[in-house]
């Protein structure tokens, strides 16, 4: 494990904390969304981000926060619109996609992504007292692709995934252009306070092998090698629907693997390398539902993981049904579990 790694989480008082642990299950959180026209409007107030991010660390005292951005906001440094429909989450209007990345160069607005990283700024500034890290995060290239290009998202991605196989050379310029503008996007968080980031390829379990490579795993290895290569000191954590062990050097630049629930976490120790900490994974419906299946499974996985340099979190994001109770209970489980 990278010593960065054990400088930020005390292992021997089982570090938790959860995706979308800001969000909608919170009152707290729906009545400051309230004040807001639009989600990313929200996004651009740093009070707002500031009090969002804080909320759960403050309320549950989680080991960690997670700056209150979403993956689709480096869409606006393309000048892209994204609107947010409730129940049936983000439209991308990509009706210019040819002409945006088309042309000899691609002109990219880092200035919109700005108040993201003011935000990462005033957040650090109270987790130093909290003696806690911060962190950001990216969507990875094909995931943003999946959305940017689908525009509303078809169950099986189908329409993204024939414009792989049809017009490569469109598809790899939207790739690259992406993977450079998530290097800078990480790379400014991380230079504003962030102490660790995460990358979300949620998407990538669609991909056949040599897709895969190509779209989801070669942009990923640029780029956390090039965020190694500027900030050798801070962890990079990596959750994806598939673990890609296979690919021998994809875990040299990586420190922290964040597992989805369709695995069980121990069978992966002695594939993964051993400096990997591992992190996850309970199902976010046994979350919801808690009782008996959410205390049968996260004690589970902490005996799973007791000689394993693990930080437990959910195998996706916390859903906005779920009781404040449950999460109370499943925390207090955690941090009194004993080997």
């Amino acid at each position: 494990m990278d010593s960065n790694i054990k400088k930020l989480f005390d292992f021997s008082n089982n570090p938790i904390w959860l995706m979308r642990q800001a969000g909608r299950y919170m009152k707290e959180y729906n009545i400051i969304k309230g004040k807001f026209k639009s989600f990313f409007e929200m996004c651009r107030s740093v009070p707002a981000v500031t009090e969002i991010t804080m909320l759960p660390v403050e309320k549950f005292n989680f080991d960690a926060g997670i700056i209150f951005s979403d993956i689709l906001i480096i869409l606006e440094a393309l000048k892209i619109e994204v609107e947010f429909i409730p129940t049936k989450g983000p439209v991308v209007h990509n009706k210019n996609l040819v002409e945006i990345f088309n042309s000899k160069k691609v002109n990219i607005d880092y200035q919109k992504l700005y108040p993201v990283y003011e935000s990462v700024k005033e957040v650090k500034k109270i987790m130093l007292s909290h003696k806690k890290p911060l962190i950001g995060f990216a969507g990875a290239p094909w995931t943003v692709a999946a959305y940017l290009i689908e525009g509303k998202m078809t169950k099986d991605l189908s329409v993204i995934r024939e414009l792989a196989y049809k017009d490569t050379i469109f598809m790899d310029r939207v790739i690259n252009v992406l993977s450079d503008i998530i290097i800078e996007h990480l790379s400014s968080q991380i230079e504003s306070g962030a102490d660790l980031v995460q990358l979300f390829d949620t998407h990538s379990n669609v991909l056949d092998y040599d897709a895969l490579e190509k779209y989801s795993i070669s942009p990923i290895r640029k780029i956390c090698k090039e965020l190694k290569k500027r900030h050798p000191k801070t962890p990079i954590s990596y959750f994806s629907k598939n673990i890609n062990y296979h690919f021998n050097d994809f875990f040299d630049h990586i420190d922290i693997v964040s597992f989805n629930s369709s695995v069980r976490m121990k069978k992966y120790i002695d594939i993964l390398p051993a400096k990997i900490v591992f992190q996850g994974n309970l199902d976010p419906i046994k979350l919801l539902v808690g009782g008996n299946e959410m205390i049968k499974t996260t004690l589970n996985i902490m005996e799973d993981m007791k000689d394993k340099s693990f930080i437990f979190n959910l195998g996706h994001g916390i859903l906005p049904r779920t009781p404040v109770d449950n999460v109370k209970q499943c925390i207090d489980i955690v941090k009194n579990f004993k080997d």
